[in-house]
């Protein structure tokens, strides 16, 4: 069987088990008299008559509803009044009798009679007038499956009870026996079901809600013998295993009919139809090897939708805001069609630490199509020139998830890399405390959990600024579970996907304990992928700046320096510190002098120091040349006072303790810089002696020219040039791209108005500045060692 026809003999499937569901039963009680006493008020006279219908509710309150998390009262929602059950006592026959008819609700929604008991709710009296609008019943109770509400013989008209489930399932109850005052009547329903009670148009309206509750299932041991080869469940476990043979990792979803509270989403609590599908679904998962889960499953679809108003062009206001019927609008181009499931059970009940895992369309098994869901919420926008003309759907059902058991590592991972990784540390520690003989087993899980994690990695590149702190410490976290693992095989998958997609997490630890715990050159060919030159990782698809990665340089340097790693070997290091190289002495595009350039340390200047670490622990000798030789040659970059200087005050002492004294071409570059900085220092700057400044100024324009003839004057300090708005623009561009020693402000006298100049002393400024400076630097630089 193929994908295609086992997806279509699923839905088949599933659509008979639910073709004779009732979502709701109804029937009549025997004529007896429920013996109803209220304390403080007496025995309860059936048919209640209006004077003592307000006598009874003196005894109770209005009924509140249900909204959220909160509890109103309203009456233009709901009209009643009701009075507590403990305020109640009911007779011993009345309550045989209400068994009797549990045992018949059972039978007709598909519960397990045995198991399922009416547990009295709320006394509730609707007077002349009283109702109750839309609505559905809360989960009081843990097990609450549904709810029962027995009408009492009384003299009354109106009261319906109309109960809903989908969009096309209607049911009305008019209690006609006991409105007559002949006998009681009852109706059961499943507590996800919208239903309302119509206003009471004469008499008083008197009933008994009760709560319908599963009790747990008691175990019981297998029975002997096998299931028929050709069951539906065998039939079913073979279109699965169809869908996994080409869909390897992707769940099946099996859509329910009834909708769920997480608490209520556990194999035992499914109503109806919904536990026959629960029943054919978990044999078949059985027979196909897969994991059986409850969820609740969402789904976004937005579409283009018109009411018109896109025809009728830009000078119409458009509709945001106003709410539209899906009925009356024209459908188009899909735009999104996202399917998700969230708040995850395992079959009994027990919440499962699963993320949001999504679907495709095609995994969704239903009797009803997925295009004929009823939406839970809607939203239209219409034309408003610039966007719009959208409608936003919601669908929410629930519905029972498997996949296969060989890939519930890669679903878990899906889910979303913190409760994955949440997960699996907390399987990692666990480790210490297993059993021996199941060590084994548990510590393949752990590396199989892990190995789905690494699969699942983030690609992010240097500059990375969206992954939040938290994300980041269960990035951390995982590094080090992976070291406490200890398992080859994972850390050369790990290195490897790093290498194609991370250029962020930190790996100086991490690397170096490998490399001490397996050997540097038992991952020698994923080290090196670290320093594949960009257009090789551009052809796999991966963005790479030229730039090497200042956490590459961090963990070669830490694995080059650490004396407890295979030093005996020194050729991988050298080789690996031969391909930094090469990535760091690439030429790269100026930098600009932007915000961010001047706020941060760019990753070349942070590298230095420690590339120069790793190549003279490699031996690596004319890498170390010629890193400094591309230092020297981009001093645009590797500034003195911020990058040259400072790796010499570092690299020189560390340089003699680590090799008894510094390598002839550190002492050459100290030298060099010693002694440009002494050119430097020579002659300290002197003030301009008149009003003469460096008019380097490379325009011919008119008004430029007036501007170099005011700069080359010894005599004036100040000077005008009248010229409109556009080149005086001009002028002060010109003044700050050539850094004139001129201030600038406008004279609005005269047409046009003129540009005041006056000189400055910017330029002497600035370069006793640099004089000053490089007295510092000169006086920190470390003393030339032989």
């Amino acid at each position: 069987m193929d994908e295609t026809n086992a997806v279509t003999w699923m839905t088949e499937a599933i659509g008979k088990a639910t073709r004779s569901a009732k979502f709701c039963v109804s029937g009549q009680l025997p004529g007896i008299d429920p013996g109803i006493e209220v304390d403080g008020y007496g025995l309860v006279k059936l048919p209640l008559r209006p004077k003592a219908a307000k006598e009874l509710i003196a005894h109770g309150r209005v009924a509140p509803y249900g909204k959220g998390t909160k509890t109103l009262v309203d009456t233009k929602v709901r009209n009643t009044f009701e009075l507590d059950p403990k305020k109640l006592q009911l007779s011993t026959q009345w309550d045989i009798a209400i068994a009797d008819a549990t045992r018949n609700v059972a039978e007709e929604l598909g519960l397990p009679a045995d198991r399922l008991e009416a547990r009295l709710y709320k006394l509730l009296v609707y007077q002349r007038g009283g109702f109750f609008l839309p609505h559905r019943d809360s989960e009081k109770l843990k097990g609450m499956v549904a709810s029962l509400i027995v009408v009492l013989p009384g003299a009354f008209d109106g009261g319906a009870l109309v109960v809903h489930h989908e969009s096309a399932k209607r049911q009305r109850f008019l209690f006609d026996d006991a409105a007559s005052g002949q006998r009681p009547d009852y109706a059961a329903f499943y507590a996800d079901c919208e239903h309302e009670v119509e206003r009471v148009t004469t008499g008083v309206r008197v009933c008994l809600a009760y709560n319908l509750v599963l009790r747990a299932a008691r175990k019981r041991r297998s029975s002997a013998g096998s299931t028929p080869q050709d069951s539906p469940a065998d039939q079913l476990a073979r279109s699965i295993e169809a869908w996994n043979a080409t869909r390897r990792a992707e769940p099946l979803v099996f859509a329910l009919e009834h909708h769920y509270t997480q608490r209520g989403l556990s194999q035992d609590l499914l109503k109806g139809a919904d536990r026959r599908i629960g029943d054919l679904v978990t044999a078949a998962a059985e027979n196909a090897n897969c994991c059986v889960h409850l969820a609740q499953v969402s789904r976004h679809l937005c579409q283009f939708a018109d009411d018109g108003s896109f025809e009728r062009g830009y000078g119409y206001s458009g509709s945001r805001g106003r709410r539209s019927r899906s009925s009356q609008l024209t459908i188009g181009e899909t735009y999104e069609d996202e399917l998700s499931a969230t708040e995850w059970t395992d079959i009994k009940g027990k919440k499962q630490p699963l993320g949001e895992i999504a679907f495709d369309t095609s995994a969704i098994i239903a009797s009803v199509p997925l295009d004929k869901w009823k939406p839970t919420s809607e939203e239209y926008e219409g034309y408003t020139g610039n966007a719009g003309n959208t409608l936003d759907r919601w669908y929410h059902r629930s519905a029972i998830v498997i996949w296969h058991r060989d890939h519930h590592f890669d679903v878990l991972a899906k889910s979303g890399l913190e409760p994955a990784i949440k997960l699996s540390c907390s399987m990692v520690r666990k480790l210490a405390r297993t059993a021996k003989k199941r060590q084994e087993e548990a510590r393949n899980d752990c590396v199989r959990l892990s190995r789905s994690i690494i699969t699942c990695w983030p690609r992010r590149v240097p500059g990375y600024r969206d992954w939040a702190s938290g994300q980041q410490a269960s990035l951390d976290a995982f590094v080090d579970q992976v070291l406490v693992l200890s398992d080859q095989q994972t850390v050369t998958m790990f290195l490897s996907t790093l290498a194609e997609r991370d250029s962020e997490q930190r790996l100086d630890a991490f690397i170096k304990s490998v490399c001490r715990e397996f050997g540097c050159n038992a991952f020698a060919k994923e080290l090196k992928r670290f320093f594949v030159p960009p257009e090789e990782t551009a052809r796999a698809g991966v963005r790479r700046t030229n730039d090497v990665s200042f956490r590459d340089v961090q963990w070669l340097s830490a694995v080059c320096c650490d004396t407890k790693t295979d030093s005996d070997q020194p050729a991988l290091r050298q080789e690996l510190c031969a391909l930094a190289v090469d990535r760091f002495c690439q030429p790269r595009p100026a930098r600009t002098n932007d915000n961010y350039y001047r706020q941060e340390t760019p990753a070349s200047t942070r590298s230095l120091p420690l590339l120069l670490k790793a190549v003279m622990t490699a031996g690596a000798d004319q890498d170390l040349l010629r890193v400094i030789e591309f230092v020297q040659s981009s001093p645009e970059e590797f500034h003195l006072e911020s990058a040259q200087v400072p790796t010499l005050k570092s690299i020189m002492p560390w340089a003699t303790k680590r090799f008894g004294s510094a390598s002839p071409h550190l002492l050459k570059w100290l030298a060099d810089v010693r002694q440009e900085r002494e050119l430097a220092t020579a002659t300290e700057p002197q003030p301009p002696a008149d009003w003469a400044r460096p008019a380097d100024v490379h325009c011919t324009c008119q008004y430029c020219g007036q501007l170099k003839t005011f700069l080359a004057d010894p005599d004036r300090e100040t000077g005008r040039i009248a010229a409109r708005e556009d080149r005086r623009q001009h002028v002060i561009s010109t003044i700050r791209q050539h850094r004139c020693d001129v201030s600038h402000t406008l004279e609005r006298k005269g047409s046009p108005h003129s540009l005041k100049l006056t000189k400055t002393t910017g330029s002497y400024k600035e370069a006793l500045k640099r004089y000053k400076t490089d007295q510092k630097l000169l006086a920190s630089l470390p003393q030339n060692e032989s």
